[in-house]
This record gives structure tokens, C-alpha cells and sequence, in this order.
């Protein structure tokens, strides 16, 4: 027996895998929600790494998502997520095969340990995640996964011994003080909304932006103090670091979006594209020197020189959401002058 239901994955671009895979299913249901992703809700952090919470990387976070999902973008699309706890864990392929065969869009548990070849975290060390399941072929064994490895976020077949494995061993059944079920179970609202770009959503974004943006520091992140763990914390800090990059790639899409549905001016449109278009390489130029060090030997990091180049481009980036913050502003001021 096999089965699977079609989702387009979703990979403009990464913002993390919970976030790729409801958007996948927002998108793949009503296509308009690829401009929803690009929404500049989103917000700068700190986080400890799951090997050493003293070990504080910088990532992003996407407002409401998780802890107010009635507030988030999405809701339009899917209802809400339910968690889900197998009757029989020893036994769950059977009742994760019901699921999908019923069309319900599920994501289960897993160790990224023993998961994707091509992930950072596959034999490296361990991390618990959810994916989405949307398929399997009983025949074969196999099952397919959306999920992102180092070619992005996409489809795989996964051996049904390594979904076995991968589960067995997550967090959900592994560890007492974990938290999350063993699975979640999507709900799609009945009817749906398709998805418009408001212009005062962004520059309400754009304001609280331009406040938090100052208060935030990447001073003291980084900072390797075991070096016998060197090439994991370099690992880990390139999940952060992936997303801040692509979120400015989405916030490229964003402006050239604007532009194309006539909401700024020309003017406007190429003053923040070359606002956005510094920010992505100065990103780059970050990501590739942690890049450059899982592959060179090189046990060193200039932490100096990567804060001081962060925290620049923390300032240009405030300075461009000042732009649009502005635009209501300027066209009061040209009112006045012309009555």
C-alpha cells in the first residue's frame, strides 16, 4: 500500500521548520499567502543552544506564531494545530499511516541525529524537531518527509527504519521534561481568505522595528568558550545566523513587492533597495565566515570584528524601516506646502 498528498514546499526563503511547513500548507491551499510570509513581523533574539545554554546565539522570531496563534497571519488558513499522543508508541507507523491516509497533515516528532544525511545536525549531534509525514509506501518502506536540509527545504523519501529510529529516540519519548506530544495534527478553516499586503501593517511593523533595533546588541554572542566543541557551536550558531540572512532576502521580496503593486514611490523603491541590498551582502559575508569554518580547520573566531559588523548592520536595517515609517509623514508635510 502506498499514499501521499501533494504539498508544494514552501522555500522563498528559510525562516525555521515550523514556520516552512505552515506556510507550505497555507500556500499550497491559497497561493496569495506567499506574500503573508514576507510580512516584516518578526523580531530580533537570543537563544541558548541545545547543547550549552550558556552558549547564546542571535536568531529571529516571527510574532504570534506560538504563543498567540489567534493574532498570527496564518490563522486565516489553518485553524489551529492539535497535539496528538500515539495510542501505541511502540507500535506508531500504524497509526501514523490512518493519519495520512485520512489526508490529515501531520508532523511527529524526531531527532535531527538521526534524520536527514544532509542536515547540519544528522550524526553531529542531537536536537529535537517536528516534520510533516505526507507519505509512505508500505512495499518499499519508505516515507515521505518535507524538511530542510543544507539544499534547502523540500521533499525526501526517508527509510522507514530511520523514521523508527528518529522517533524513538526524540525528545518527545526520551526526555520526561521535553514538554511537546508526540506528534501535531493541522486544522484548516473551512473557508478562506485569500491573503492582500497592507502598506500600514509594514509600517506598523516598521516602527516597532525601528524601536527594538536599538535596544538590541550583538555584543558578548558568539562567544566559543569550550573549543573542544568548536565545530558544533560553529553548527549552531549558523541556524541563527541562516535565518536573520534570509529573512533579509524576504525583506528584498518585500520592497520589490511594494514596488510592483504600486504602494511606494519609485524614489522610495530604490533608496530601500539599496538599503536591503547592503544588509543581504553584509548577512552573507557573516554567514560565510562561520561557512568557512566547518570546512577549513580554522579554530578561531575575529568575535570583535563579526559584532562590530552585526551591530552595523542593525543600524542600516533600523535606518531603512525609518524610510517607510516615514513615508506618512513626508506626504502630510508636501500637503501642507502645496495648500
Amino acid at each position: 500500500m502506498q499514499f501521499s498528498f501533494e504539498l508544494k514546499p514552501y522555500n522563498d526563503f528559510w525562516m525555521n521548520c515550523i514556520l516552512n511547513a505552515a506556510y507550505t500548507i497555507a500556500v499550497t491551499v491559497e497561493p496569495s499567502y506567499k506574500y503573508a510570509a514576507l510580512m516584516n513581523d518578526y523580531r530580533y533574539k537570543t537563544w541558548g543552544a541545545a547543547i550549552d545554554s550558556s552558549f547564546i546565539t542571535p536568531t529571529l522570531d516571527v510574532l504570534d506564531y506560538e504563543e498567540n496563534w489567534n493574532d498570527f497571519i496564518l490563522q486565516q488558513v489553518i485553524a489551529k494545530e492539535t497535539a496528538h499522543t500515539f495510542k501505541d508508541p511502540a507500535d506508531f507507523l500504524t497509526e501514523l499511516k490512518e493519519i495520512i491516509a485520512d489526508k490529515q497533515i501531520i508532523k511527529l516528532n524526531v531527532d535531527l541525529f538521526y534524520w536527514l544525511p544532509k542536515n547540519i545536525a544528522c550524526n553531529k549531534f542531537h536536537m529535537s524537531h517536528y516534520a510533516i509525514i505526507n507519505g509512505f509506501d508500505t512495499r518499499a518502506k519508505m516515507y515521505h518527509v518535507l524538511d530542510d536540509d543544507i539544499d534547502g527545504y523540500g521533499t525526501h523519501l526517508i527509510p522507514e527504519e530511520r523514521v523508527v529510529e528518529a522517533f524513538m529516540n526524540s525528545g518527545a519519548m526520551t526526555d520526561k521534561e521535553f514538554g511537546g506530544p508526540h506528534a501535531y495534527i493541522y486544522h484548516l478553516q473551512d473557508q478562506i481568505v485569500p491573503y492582500r499586503l497592507s502598506l500600514q501593517d509594514i509600517q506598523n511593523h516598521a516602527a516597532r522595528l525601528k524601536r527594538e533595533l536599538a535596544d538590541f546588541s550583538f555584543d558578548g554572542l558568539w562567544d566559543i568558550k569550550n573549543h573542544d566543541l568548536f565545530d558544533d557551536y560553529i553548527r549552531i550558531s549558523l541556524i541563527g545566523i541562516n535565518i536573520i540572512s534570509s529573512r533579509q532576502a524576504a525583506n528584498g521580496m518585500l520592497i520589490q513587492s511594494l514596488n510592483e503593486m504600486d504602494l511606494i514611490e519609485e524614489s522610495l523603491f530604490q533608496e530601500l533597495r539599496l538599503h536591503v541590498n547592503k544588509i543581504q551582502r553584509g548577512w552573507k559575508s557573516i554567514k560565510q565566515i562561520f561557512i568557512n569554518k566547518t570546512i577549513n580547520g580554522d579554530k578561531t573566531l575575529n568575535l570583535s570584528l563579526i559584532q562590530s559588523k552585526a551591530n552595523e548592520l542593525l543600524e542600516l536595517e533600523m535606518n531603512m524601516w525609518s524610510l517607510l515609517v516615514e513615508i506618512e509623514r513626508n506626504e502630510m508635510i508636501i500637503i501642507r506646502q502645496e495648500s
